[in-house]
Formats: C-alpha cells, sequence, structure tokens
C-alpha cells in the first residue's frame, strides 16, 4: 500500500522534473539532503516551493511538494488507517461507518497537502512548514472522515435497517 503511493508521487515528481528550472533542481536536491542541510533550512527550502507552487503553474509544483513531503505522508495515513481500525473494531454492526477504500482516503490526503500548502500562512524563515502542512492535512482528513462517517451512520441502506431490527426483534 504505502510503497506503491510513494511510487506514485515519486513518477508525478520524474513527469514534472524535465520541465523545471535548474535553479528549482537544485532547490528540491537541497530539500531532500537531511544529512547536509538542517531543518530550519529544509523548512525555509520548502517554503520557497511553496511559494513558487502558489505563483504558479501548480500543476508544474504540485508533485514536487507531494513528493517531497511524501514520507511524512506515508507516516499520516498510517496513523489515519490506525484511528480508522479502532473505530472499526468498536463499532458493533458489521458495517463500520469508516471509508474503506485506501485510494479515496489517499487522494483525500493528496488534496488536503495540496489545499494546505496553498492556503497556510508561510512563517518567517519558513518554520516548520513541513510539520505544518502535515498537521493541517492530517485535520483535515480526519474531519472528512467523521462526516462520511456521520452520513453513513444517518443514511444507512434499506437492508441494514432491515437488518438491525431483526436484531432488535430476537433480543
Amino acid at each position: 500500500m504505502t510503497t506503491t503511493f510513494a511510487s506514485e508521487l515519486r513518477q508525478g515528481f520524474d513527469q514534472v522534473a524535465g520541465s523545471l528550472p535548474k535553479e528549482a533542481l537544485v532547490l528540491v536536491a537541497r530539500v531532500r539532503d537531511t544529512a547536509g542541510t538542517g531543518l530550519a533550512e529544509r523548512d525555509r527550502l520548502l517554503a520557497e516551493i511553496v511559494s513558487a507552487y502558489r505563483a504558479g503553474p501548480r500543476q508544474l509544483w504540485a508533485p514536487v511538494i507531494l513528493d517531497l513531503l511524501a514520507p511524512g505522508m506515508l507516516g499520516v495515513l498510517r496513523q489515519i488507517d490506525d484511528e480508522c481500525q479502532e473505530v472499526a473494531d468498536q463499532w458493533a454492526d458489521d458495517d463500520p461507518p469508516i471509508v474503506e477504500d485506501e485510494e479515496e482516503i489517499r487522494q483525500q490526503l493528496v488534496m488536503e497537502v495540496l489545499r494546505a500548502a496553498a492556503t497556510i500562512p508561510i512563517h518567517r524563515g519558513g518554520r516548520a512548514m513541513k510539520r505544518r502542512i502535515l498537521m493541517r492535512a492530517y485535520k483535515y482528513v480526519v474531519r472528512w472522515l467523521e462526516r462520511d462517517g456521520r452520513h453513513h451512520e444517518w443514511h444507512s441502506s434499506l437492508e441494514v435497517l432491515e437488518e438491525r431490527n431483526e436484531r432488535k426483534d430476537e433480543e
């Protein structure tokens, strides 16, 4: 699951890498260099990339941001998956109110990461840029899942309602 997602994000970057200016490729390489570049500097450089994304063209910069944030996005997916499993384990019915489609959750995460990159304030020096984008995306994906769960709960299929009534009658 996660390696496929990471490789898809990498493929997106590879597709646009040829269209990026040489300076942008150097910038991306410096953001990736965890050994030679400190966290604060990587956040500052990421903030530059986010600014470029905002200035456009977004279809060029979006794969860059997603590729750079891929390890953090995988962590967010694991955390969301753990929470979904906890809720599903607590649910009494066979049909828990959770989005089971991993692809749908991934797409939502991608959308929320890009929305966060487009909207969150850029602090001076890019302070905590990566962390803030990922936390914002996590928050909005969880809210989306909660809304979907409530919707699922309120709008059960006729078969599920009949099954619930049969169980009540048996008790």
